[in-house]
């Protein structure tokens, strides 16, 4: 077994800690932010693909971004 690197040390530390945060998330959470990345990841293909957005991409675009909001209380004061 040959010996870690320090970004490799440091990119393993960085992956627990995200491991571990998602599980003290609320499944409305999760489920949140699934849906934002499956969305962008769509978007952003059809976007580079035919240089053109769909209405549905729009209508997932705001779903997705509701879910965000809702889910983690963001844009409230």
């Amino acid at each position: 077994m040959t010996k870690k690197n320090e970004w490799e040390i440091e990119r393993d530390k960085a992956d627990a800690f995200r491991k571990k945060s998602m599980t003290s998330l609320t499944v409305d959470q999760i489920n949140a932010i699934n849906t934002t990345y499956k969305t962008l990841e769509t978007v952003l293909s059809n976007i580079k693909v035919m240089e053109d957005i769909r209405l549905s991409d729009i209508r997932n675009l705001n779903d997705a971004f509701w879910k965000l909001k809702h889910g983690f209380n963001l844009g409230d004061e």
